[in-house]
């Protein structure tokens, strides 16, 4: 049994970069297009966050001719996205990684509901200027890397109260909150059960 579910997995996952590959190839073919992997990473945002917009059969292009609502664009012959304005957009989950979207300069996703650890990519955007995550609900260290970037506007407070920085001394309490927080939620699930 778990030989059939690691192949179906396998093959799922296969399928799965078969059909990104030939979304990829598809985008970069469209002269004037906004260039493939800023397509591929909304793409990516847009599944994660339906009320961005519904991905569908019909490709869009997020720039043009028109740029979507909560994204910016640059006026190259092929458009680059430079920023994503994804706060207070009532959003609801787990940021993914769109890592590769590297011309981004502004990630703004504050005053949503992201209740998950920092996530780690984001601090492998090459021409950041601006991450603002306020009021997000995250939990975790917020990376060094991050902290120290002289060129970055880094706005993680308010509103993340078990989010800490990797020098900073409270990280270690912080922690400790948070764990004692999950094993008394543990706890209760198993006495209600």
């Amino acid at each position: 049994m778990s030989i059939m579910k690691n192949t179906k997995l396998n093959l799922d996952y296969s399928i799965s970069v078969l059909s990104f590959s030939l979304l990829i190839l598809s985008v970069s073919a469209q002269e004037n297009a906004t260039h493939p992997v800023d397509v591929a990473g909304i793409i990516l945002i847009q599944s994660a966050f339906p009320a961005l917009g519904v991905v569908n059969s019909t490709l869009t292009d997020p720039c043009l001719p028109t740029p979507y609502s909560w994204v910016t664009c640059n006026s190259d012959n092929i458009p680059r996205v430079t920023a994503l304005n994804c706060g207070s957009k009532g959003l609801s989950g787990i940021l993914v990684d769109f890592s590769l979207m590297d011309a981004l300069e502004i990630i703004d996703f504050s005053n949503n509901h992201l209740t998950q650890h920092f996530p780690d990519f984001l601090a492998k955007f090459p021409k950041l200027k601006e991450l603002n995550l306020a009021n997000t609900k995250m939990i975790g260290t917020v990376p060094t890397s991050l902290q120290k970037n002289q060129n970055l506007k880094l706005t993680v407070l308010p509103g993340n109260p078990y989010l800490c920085f990797s020098d900073d001394d409270s990280c270690s309490s912080i922690q400790l909150k948070t764990v004692i927080m999950f094993l008394m939620i543990a706890a209760c699930v198993i006495i209600i059960v």
